[in-house]
């Protein structure tokens, strides 16, 4: 008989906290993802995402699909 090799998926969740603030890194792809599409974007286009916190700003940066550039409130 074989032996089947189920994989539990690993779930886990960022929470970023800062001078008594705190967002997890849900929240915040929520807001870039609502920038970039505001800007007129396709959601569906996101191939990539890099996210830059500037906690001294309260800034997030973003970079999408290496050519979109935006900011948004970290908290």
């Amino acid at each position: 008989m074989e032996s089947i090799n189920m994989k539990k998926e690993l779930t886990y969740e960022v929470i970023f906290q800062y001078r008594g603030y705190e967002v997890n890194m849900e929240r915040i792809m929520k807001n870039v993802r609502q920038a970039y599409t505001s800007k007129g974007y396709d959601e569906a286009s996101i191939e990539s995402v890099q996210i830059y916190i500037k906690p001294e700003d309260f800034t997030v940066y973003y970079v999408i699909n290496d050519n979109i550039y935006g900011k948004v409130g970290l908290f």
